[in-house]
């Protein structure tokens, strides 16, 4: 073996060996955890996730503050004889030091958790994995007023979280408010148009309404937030000489949106715009 080698393990032995029976440790405590949660099937598939994603990150930073108590009279050495490396590390290492600082303010905030249903930039989607650098969602698109998978997953760095606006969709949880913006001409007379939509958007969220109401009457107790009317709600708008806008408000489940839209759009559309039969071609004179 040779010579500093030697001195190596003579001088950091007992270091080393540390360092590796906490790294041993955490993996046990991480599998025994994960194995105990992933055999539970009464607790449901993204609450599990979220468990096992959060206890992952916990044992991270537990043993990353276990190497530092562990190699801190070396780290304290190191920082004393190479400040100017230091220095020029933290500035080559700005975007990753940005990147634990985003983590950190989701993790005091809780801006999103997993699961959520979030817009930050052009990115949104539904969040599926979050780490100390990074959150991984699935795409939901391909527009703003669209509410489908695309299929594609997004990776961003947490430290966009610094510098922009994260939109949380389903904040309130088991209902959200849900916005149809509907251009129409001028031709289709206004009245007639706002309770035709009313009167289909009554309908379609009538099964939810009560679920609703409860649901917000509860946010409002507990979080002491006013929360809006869960009654459809048409409103105007003038958008140019040419047409106007019915803006639908409405009430229901964050996974019922698309279906609901969809099924109120149709009907309006199809009873606003019916299709005429072609006439039958005369018959050729003889």
């Amino acid at each position: 073996m040779p010579a500093w080698l030697v001195s190596l393990f003579h001088s950091y032995g007992s270091d080393f060996f540390r360092s590796a029976v906490l790294v041993v440790v955490l993996l046990l405590v991480y599998g025994s955890i994960v194995r105990t949660i992933a055999a539970n099937p009464r607790v449901p598939v993204d609450t599990r996730r979220r468990w096992m994603i959060n206890i992952r990150n916990a044992l991270i930073i537990i043993g990353l503050a276990g190497f530092v108590t562990i190699w801190a009279r070396e780290l304290q050495t190191i920082a004393l004889s190479m400040v100017a490396f230091t220095a020029a590390l933290v500035v080559a290492t700005k975007e990753l030091l940005m990147c634990l600082g985003g983590g950190l303010v989701r993790s005091m905030s809780g801006s999103y958790e997993l699961g959520d249903i979030i817009e930050i930039g052009t990115i949104r989607g539904r969040v599926m994995d979050i780490t100390m650098l990074s959150t991984t969602i699935i795409e939901i698109g391909p527009r703003h007023d669209a509410h489908q998978a695309t299929g594609r997953s997004l990776n961003f760095p947490n430290s966009l979280l610094l510098t922009q606006a994260v939109a949380r969709e389903n904040f309130t949880g088991d209902y959200v408010m849900h916005i149809i913006t509907i251009p129409l001409p001028y031709s289709v007379r206004p009245a007639r148009a706002e309770r035709l939509l009313q009167e289909i958007a009554n309908e379609a969220c009538a099964p939810h309404l009560e679920g609703a109401r409860r649901h917000m009457a509860m946010l409002e107790s507990k979080l002491l937030m006013d929360t809006p009317s869960v009654e459809p709600r048409i409103s105007l708008q003038p958008a140019s000489e040419k047409e106007y806008r019915l803006i639908a408000r409405i009430a229901l489940p964050p996974r019922e949106r698309q279906r609901i839209e969809q099924a109120i759009l149709h009907r309006f559309m199809f009873e606003c715009f019916p299709e005429t039969e072609p006439h039958p071609a005369a018959p050729a004179a003889d």
